[in-house]
This record gives C-alpha cells, sequence and structure tokens, in this order.
C-alpha cells in the first residue's frame, strides 16, 4: 500500500470496486483505510487468502500487486474466485524474482496471471480525468536533496507512505 498501492487504492474506490489492502505495515495498512479500503490484513498476522474470501464470501475477481516482494505475488494468486485475474505491477528484480503458484488452482480455478507495466493511451485518459476530478491524489512526502543518501534508504525498507519527492532548495 505505500507507493504504488496507496494510488492503486484510490483508482479502484473511484471506478467502483470494493476494495481489500494486503501490507506487512500497520502505517500503510492504516492509510488504505483512509483512503477507502474496505478490508486491510496484515499478511503476518492472517493468511490473506483465507481472510479476503471469508469476507467476500468466495474471493476477488482481481488482484493487482505493486508490491517488491515475491510473497505478496503468490499470496495474490490465493485471494482470488474462480475465473480471477492477478495482475503483476511491481518488480522484485534480482535474484529474488522467482514465485510459486499452484499449478492446479490456476488451472481448476481458471485463473489469470497478467503482467503489466503501461497501459493504453485510454488508461492513461481516464487515469488523469479521476486526478482531475480529485479522485486520486498521491500522498507526497518533501526532503531535501541535501539528505538524498539517507532519505532513499527509507523506500528500501518501506518506509514510505505514498512518493518520496527531493526537493533542490
Amino acid at each position: 500500500v505505500g507507493g504504488l498501492g496507496h494510488v492503486a487504492v484510490q483508482y479502484a474506490r473511484a471506478m467502483g470496486c470494493r476494495v481489500a489492502a494486503v501490507d506487512i505495515a500497520e502505517d500503510k495498512l492504516a492509510l488504505a483505510r483512509k483512503l477507502g479500503a474496505e478490508f486491510a490484513i496484515d499478511s503476518r498476522q492472517t493468511d490473506p487468502g483465507a481472510a479476503i474470501k471469508a469476507a467476500t464470501g468466495g474471493g476477488t475477481h482481481g488482484a493487482i500487486v505493486a508490491a517488491v516482494s515475491p510473497r505478496a505475488f503468490e499470496q495474490a494468486v490465493t485471494v482470488l474466485r474462480p475465473g480471477g485475474t492477478a495482475v503483476f505491477v511491481g518488480l522484485p528484480g534480482g535474484a529474488n524474482d522467482t514465485i510459486r503458484a499452484s499449478i492446479s488452482a490456476l488451472v481448476n480455478s481458471e485463473l489469470t496471471i497478467r503482467g503489466s507495466s503501461v497501459g493504453t493511451r485510454q488508461d492513461l485518459n481516464e487515469a488523469v480525468a479521476f486526478a482531475a476530478r480529485g479522485l486520486v491524489k498521491a500522498e507526497i512526502e518533501t526532503a531535501p536533496l541535501t539528505e538524498a543518501n539517507q532519505v532513499l534508504d527509507r523506500p528500501r525498507r518501506g518506509g514510505v507512505n505514498g512518493r518520496l519527492v527531493l526537493a533542490v532548495a
């Protein structure tokens, strides 16, 4: 729910979706609730798949993964109802980019997994329209450029809620 995730929550709400947010940090889950997530699940304490399926009566139609943890990608598949789609957006990178998924769960539930890094022009037009109507707004924290080395370590540790901007003062 940090960088891209907090914006994804807002876009989903703006499109009329019921939102379930999953994270490992309470401050990010609190942000998701503030932004309109109906469910906020701490995956360190609760199995997201079981919790979301119980809360929704069968799972979600879609899951978007903006995190950089392979475990988040694996868990996304478990929250889907039959015929659901998981869209992978985040990039773990390095040697840590492999996930495990149940082939029988994918086939028997007719699940779809997609990767996406860009949208269409229509997607861009819709995204800008949501922002122009005030339905989506990035949480922005600024820090002086002189503190770049210290500040840029925070996103690597998941220590930023929203976006971080370095200001040239």
